[in-house]
C-alpha cells in the first residue's frame, strides 16, 4: 500500500518539477538535445507502464523502473520546454521595430489634436 502513496506523491511532484526545470535560465538547445528530450518523453514512461501491465517484473524492480522512467520523463519535458522564452519571445525580438518611433509620434500628435478639438454641445 505504501507504494501507492509513493506513486501518488511522484505523480503530484512531476508537473511541479517540469515547470521548475522548464522555466529555469534559458539557453538555446541544439536539435539533438531537443530530440533526446522528445525521446525521453515518449519512450520510458509508456515502457514502464507496459512492463507493469505485463506483470513480469518483481514488485521492487517494477517500482524502481517506474520511478526512473518518471524522472526520465521529467528531464525530457524540461529539455523540450526550456528552449522557448516564457513570454514567447526570443533574444532577437528585443529590438524596436523600425516603424515604432513613427507610430508613437503619430499617436501623440493624434492625442494632442483630439484634446484641442472643442466638444460638440448636445441638447
Amino acid at each position: 500500500m505504501h507504494l501507492v502513496v509513493v506513486d501518488a506523491a511522484v505523480g503530484a511532484l512531476l508537473p511541479a518539477a517540469i515547470i521548475v526545470f522548464g522555466t529555469r535560465a534559458r539557453r538555446p538547445r541544439s536539435g539533438r538535445v531537443r530530440a533526446l528530450g522528445w525521446v525521453l518523453v515518449a519512450v520510458p514512461l509508456p515502457l514502464a507502464v507496459a512492463l507493469h501491465l505485463a506483470g513480469r517484473l518483481p514488485a521492487s524492480v517494477d517500482q524502481a523502473a517506474f520511478l526512473a522512467c518518471v524522472a526520465a520523463f521529467a528531464l525530457g519535458a524540461a529539455l523540450v520546454l526550456s528552449d522557448d522564452e516564457p513570454d514567447g519571445r526570443r533574444e532577437d525580438d528585443d529590438e524596436t521595430p523600425p516603424w515604432w518611433p513613427a507610430f508613437e509620434r503619430e499617436l501623440r500628435e493624434y492625442e494632442r489634436a483630439s484634446t484641442r478639438r472643442p466638444k460638440a454641445l448636445h441638447s
